[in-house]
């Protein structure tokens, strides 16, 4: 049986955050950044998947999991906290790899702190400032409820998000980002602030600062980064891929693990 992560806790801008760590600590490091509104479990399947060639660590950003709320949930503040966590874990130039919102913190923190990290993998976020399909994402999360009648429910409106995700991968994406309230009801664990204090500044001009080999990850189906910004992205950062998920939309590394985890797999190992 394949052995659980540990939770750690790690103190970043004066937050006690939480971060899920799969061992093997002698192997080279990779935190893996979530997006809105989800948190660091998501990344269980993947981070199994490659635990034995690398040491997967996984973060709560704060509001989110089983970090703490916070008074501010903008970009810089997830950004600042990104570096925070890789020194207070002591990681010695990880490979940061984010998903949706986690990508442009990551990438962020590369740029503002050069050297910090080895590589970067983007998966599926653009840098605009105005994205129709973000829109309609954060509209939508914004006028539904938090409640759910029963966990069957919240795994029904995961699987609207990441239609072609398996039943098991929706079972426990909905129990690791939902908590019980009694009578078989689930509320989402991340603060709602978290949806409401979202902010989008355009940080295109932030892309050549990026100065670690970047892979950028798109769903072929996704919405979210069409595939000419992400090209666009691609010509902006100085040594960089893109690689798609056929079928796959904007949570394609939960739909296609296994073809995400190949493709940076391979991207990770070359040169190490």
């Amino acid at each position: 049986m394949t052995t659980p992560p540990i939770s750690r806790r790690v103190n970043a801008q004066g937050l006690d955050l939480h971060c899920l760590d799969w061992g093997n600590a002698s192997a080279p490091p990779i935190l893996l950044l979530h997006g809105l509104q989800d948190s660091a479990a998501l990344w269980g399947t993947f981070a199994e998947s490659v635990r034995d060639e690398f040491h997967m660590l996984a973060l709560d950003h704060r509001g989110h999991g089983d970090s703490p709320r916070a008074d501010s949930y903008r970009l810089a503040d997830y950004v600042a906290e990104t570096r925070d966590v890789i020194r207070g874990l002591g990681l010695d130039k990880p490979a940061l790899i984010g998903h949706s919102a986690g990508s442009k913190n990551a990438w962020l923190c590369i740029a503002d702190n050069p050297g910090i990290a080895s590589k970067l993998v983007i998966t599926d976020m653009d840098p605009d400032s105005y994205n129709p399909g973000s829109v309609a994402m954060i509209s939508r999360y914004k006028g539904e409820s938090d409640e759910y009648e029963s966990v069957e429910a919240v795994v029904e409106r995961l699987r609207s998000r990441q239609p072609n995700a398996s039943d098991a991968e929706l079972r426990r994406n909905a129990d690791a980002l939902t908590v019980g309230i009694g009578g078989g009801r689930r509320t989402w664990k991340r603060s709602r602030d978290v949806v409401t204090m979202y902010d989008r500044p355009d940080v295109w001009s932030r892309l050549p600062e990026v100065g670690a080999p970047t892979l950028i990850v798109r769903g072929a189906e996704s919405t979210l980064l069409r595939r000419d910004v992400a090209e666009r992205m691609q010509a902006a950062i100085p040594n960089c891929e893109l690689a798609e998920i056929p079928g796959g939309g904007h949570w394609a590394h939960l739909e296609y693990p296994d073809v995400y985890a190949e493709v940076a797999r391979e991207f990770l190992l070359r040169g190490a």
